[in-house]
């Protein structure tokens, strides 16, 4: 085979691999292959490097929406707690015990949290029900001060779903975040995500 039908047939299945919606690992490997181990035929290092690039852009792409969607964790999971928080609900569980609830919502894979000695929430503990933030099964417990009803949401801290939560074992505050007139508090600690909302939503 002659040297331009070879390079024919190489930019031909580069350029198919380019219409793909990204280049694989393996795929950018090869042609890395081709590029060191064929002839310095200008033509092909042009193609070699038109298909390198679209899979790096393609790449950034992703990282990019990624760490986008990263930086707006935070504000998703306290939309999604106000949200919540202005829909009243029915308890599972009636009870002012920790203990209690401790045994009821044992299920989810962790032991909660006293939200008033760990976060000073105030109130009286009314119970709790089974719900979810960010994706991940969670508790939430209801406590009612005379400024209303507090609601406290725990759930086994996940790194991924619960970015944007502050570190309380490191000693950072509590991510206060406003949405829908809630105030909204995320932190973690001992491996358990702690997010209270309060506020009657009345901006």
């Amino acid at each position: 085979m002659s040297r331009d039908r070879d390079n024919v047939l190489l930019k031909d299945a580069i350029k198919e691999l380019v219409q793909e919606n990204s280049l694989e690992s393996d795929e950018l490997g090869q042609l890395k292959e081709l590029s060191e181990t064929q002839p310095a035929i200008p033509s092909r290092r042009r193609w070699l490097a038109v298909a390198a690039g679209m899979g790096a852009v393609s790449m950034a792409g992703i990282f990019g929406v990624n760490l986008i969607g990263v930086g707006n964790n935070a504000y998703a999971m306290a939309e999604e707690i106000a949200s919540n928080h202005l829909r009243p609900a029915p308890l599972d569980v009636e009870s002012a015990s920790l203990d209690e609830l401790r045994r009821e919502f044992a299920g989810l894979g962790f032991s909660l949290v006293d939200a008033a000695q760990v976060e000073n929430v105030p109130g009286q503990l009314l119970g709790g029900r089974f719900c979810s933030v960010a994706s991940t099964p969670a508790a939430r417990l209801t406590y009612l001060d005379s400024a209303g009803p507090i609601t406290v949401y725990q759930s086994r801290f996940d790194e991924r779903h619960h970015q944007g939560a502050a570190d309380m074992d490191r000693g950072e505050p509590g991510n206060v975040i406003y949405s829908r007139g809630v105030k909204v508090c995320l932190c973690h600690t001992r491996g358990v995500l702690l997010a209270t909302a309060s506020g009657s939503g009345i901006s």
